[in-house]
């Protein structure tokens, strides 16, 4: 063994402060401290910081390591040449015998440590490396970074994810990292100012990676967020980045690097699966794959993508699901010929419109756990529906529509369909084009565009009549009585539902009697008429009590607290209200949800709580603005606070003299932290403030809330206010 002139150990030099990562850093500072551990690998896709970890865990160790090495492994082309490499890099020159044993001879001579840089293209003679010096060295640790793991004895990994986004609700790492590279080359933007939204919309676009936010920082220079913001709306291009290894200079060479080492199999599966939008599973990945692959070769593929870390995975579920993140899945995209594109373009929407349709089989009207399967598929449904759009494809636009539209409606994404299916029409002739238009004047009425909504019912009314569809005429007919009690003419409403009534049979299809006793009772409800209105009311809730779940049920028992509170028996008005709030909350039904909100306020300032009752008025505002209704006194109360859930309201509502006694439930760190929470100090600062970690900081604001039963950084401010520092003073 011989050594070279370069005798020193040498380790790479931090390039700059890495930000956001706290918690990778210690993880893999506790796997080196575990004795019977002595292997790391941390794993992860192009851009996501590996290098800059691993630089920072050898950085913190040089007092556990007098022996450091860094080796980049980007320069060795030749699997063979490995072992030399490394070699060199340590020091030595191998002159006689096998140059692992070389190695693990000089390794042997106490406490070290080495970093393997990117081990992914020469992946069998790294593990091989690393198999036989850490076996023959005890008190060796070895540290490595790759898109896929090394599958050795004794290897502990750790899969490095994207940036948080953000902190609650304060700017989080992503969105520091960006601002701080950034104002470091001559910007100047702020991420607590106006440039906000902004700034955090680039980092979701960017999957809060850390060198596409590098890389997006160079142009903050010349341009402002937003202008960023709606450049990367368009298309994900980035500059290049000088200096460093020619793959981790753009995101595109980055990934380029990873398809590379993909089998042909696996390139091909990376490709279509571009076409996807959100998550899928391995059943929706084999209807977009080539014609003909087996089954088999589909899942070793996705296998094989999640080992090269393309694939995010998540098997918290029933069935695995995967997702590529919006730079990969570019990528991705950008790989495939025109013919091929629009190929699997037709075969996402396939896949799409059969998961839809397998869905609206099974129940009509809707339970929480499909609307959560929805919530899953639903920025797939939006482009199989653009897409088809696009392609003019009539027949599957008009099936996911009618899939679709319902979902909107039932989770408040009111605008947002109102929009989509304007489109959608505007491509539309015949029976689908008449389905639409009455789904299209029911979400025009919610808006309050009843104009717009009586023409449309109208005409769709009439459609349907002359034979185009029959099945649809008892919701058309529903509908165009919904557009006349809103615009008040109340006996035309009681009219057209008495012709619904005529078309169904109660015994043969309760659900929808209980609708039609819902829907009609809210009508009475909305003209006074509060005895026909509870007859309708209680009927429609004994039949929902037997068929359950129905998200209107909630709907029902709200009005049935409306009347109650009429009454002036606000004790059942707000047990109604909140019941009837937490069967809506599932579905996140803001259309039904604000007025009930609404209701509740009435009830709360009824009863003393004046300050609660505000709450609710914002709460329900929002809600109409998320519906894309605002109305102008909306716009005028919300204060810049953020306002409560529906899940939040209820908790709020049935909030008692709990929160008068905090003081007797929180520590004294507690109460610390509850002040700054107070003083507007977000987590970070918190923890700096308190000298300790975020996550710590982190978890008090949790452990806070919960035990004063609150649901944002507002209301325990609030209780500092109101309560602590009101008891604190007496």
């Amino acid at each position: 063994m011989d050594r070279s002139p370069t005798d020193a150990p040498t380790f790479a030099a931090r390039r700059t402060r890495l930000l956001g990562r706290e918690q990778e850093v210690q993880a893999v500072l506790d796997a080196v401290d575990a004795a019977s551990q002595s292997v790391v690998t941390i794993t992860g896709v192009g851009g996501s910081g590996k290098t800059s970890l691993a630089v920072e865990v050898g950085h913190r160790l040089v007092g556990q390591f007098g022996r450091r090495w860094f080796v980049d492994l980007t320069v060795v082309d030749h699997p063979e040449d490995v072992v030399v490499h490394v070699l060199h890099e340590v020091g030595l020159r191998s002159s006689l015998g096998d140059p692992h044993d070389v190695l693990a001879a000089e390794l042997r001579r106490g406490p070290a440590l080495i970093v393997l840089d990117n081990c992914e293209h020469v992946l069998d003679a790294a593990a091989h490396l690393v198999a036989v010096v850490a076996a023959a060295c005890p008190e060796l640790t070895l540290v490595a970074t790759s898109r896929r793991p090394l599958d050795v004895p004794g290897e502990r990994r750790l899969s490095l994810g994207p940036l948080p986004l953000t902190d609650d609700g304060a700017p989080g790492p992503a969105v520091r990292l960006l601002t701080a590279r950034a104002n470091a080359l001559g910007a100047h933007v702020d991420p607590t100012g106006p440039e906000g939204a902004a700034l955090l919309s680039v980092c979701r676009r960017l999957d809060g990676l850390p060198l596409p936010l590098v890389l997006a920082a160079t142009q903050l220079r010349s341009v402002t967020p937003a202008e960023l913001d709606a450049r990367l709306a368009e298309g994900l291009r980035l500059p290049a980045m000088r200096g460093g290894t020619a793959h981790q200079r753009t995101m595109t060479a980055s990934l380029d690097w990873s398809l590379d080492l993909l089998t042909p199999t696996g390139a091909d599966l990376y490709r279509r699966l571009g076409a996807f939008v959100g998550g899928f599973d391995a059943a929706l990945a084999r209807d977009v794959c080539a014609p003909g692959t087996p089954p088999v070769q589909v899942t070793q593929a996705l296998g094989e993508l999640v080992d090269h870390s393309l694939l995010a995975v998540d098997t918290a579920g029933v069935a695995t699901r995967y997702r590529m993140l919006a730079v990969v899945r570019e990528h991705a995209r950008a790989h495939l010929d025109d013919e091929a594109r629009t190929e699997v373009t037709a075969a996402h929407r396939r896949a799409v419109l059969a998961r839809i349709s397998a869905q609206r089989d099974r129940d009509r009207y809707f339970s929480p756990d499909q609307i959560r399967e929805l919530e899953e598929l639903h920025d797939d449904v939006v482009a199989a529906i653009d897409s088809a759009i696009a392609a003019r494809d009539a027949p599957t636009l008009v099936a996911l529509l009618t899939g679709t539209i319902r979902f909107w409606r039932v989770t408040g994404r009111i605008r947002f369909g109102l929009d989509r299916s304007k489109a959608a029409i505007a491509v539309l002739e015949g029976s689908g084009r008449a389905v639409l238009e009455y789904m299209l004047a029911d979400q025009e009425r919610i808006l309050g565009l009843l104009d717009d909504a009586a023409e449309h019912a109208h005409d769709a009314l009439e459609r349907i009549r002359r034979g185009e569809p029959a099945a649809w005429l008892p919701f058309a007919i529903a509908v165009t009585g919904d557009v006349a009690a809103a615009q008040g003419r109340f006996d035309d409403a009681r009219d057209a539902y008495r012709q619904v009534r005529a078309l169904y049979d109660p015994q043969t299809d309760p659900r929808l009697h209980a609708l039609w006793c819902a829907n009609l009772g809210g009508i009475e409800l909305e003209a006074g008429q509060d005895a026909a209105a509870e007859q309708l009311l209680e009927e429609a809730r004994e039949i929902f009590a037997v068929h359950p779940p129905v998200w209107l049920a909630g709907r029902v028992q709200g009005h049935l607290g409306v009347l109650a509170r009429r009454r002036g028996d606000f004790g059942s008005a707000a047990t109604l209200l909140l019941g009837g709030l937490d069967d809506l909350a599932p579905y996140n039904a803001l259309a039904e949800a604000a007025p009930l909100v609404d209701e509740l306020a009435l009830v709360l300032a009824a009863t003393g709580r004046a300050q609660d009752a505000a709450d609710c008025h914002r709460a329900a505002a929002e809600m109409r603005r998320r519906m894309g209704s605002p109305e102008p006194e909306d716009t005028e109360t919300m204060g810049g606070q953020p306002a409560l859930s529906i899940a939040e309201v209820v908790a709020l509502g049935r909030r008692t003299a709990f929160h008068r006694h905090g003081t007797d439930l929180l520590t004294p760190r507690e109460l610390e932290v509850a002040e700054l929470v107070a003083d507007g100090l977000t987590n970070p600062q918190i923890a700096e403030r308190l000298v300790i970690s975020p996550g710590t900081a982190r978890t008090h604001v949790e452990r806070i809330r919960t035990k004063l039963g609150v649901g944002s950084r507002v209301q325990v401010a609030r209780w500092v206010l109101e309560e602590y520092v009101e008891r604190q003073t007496r």
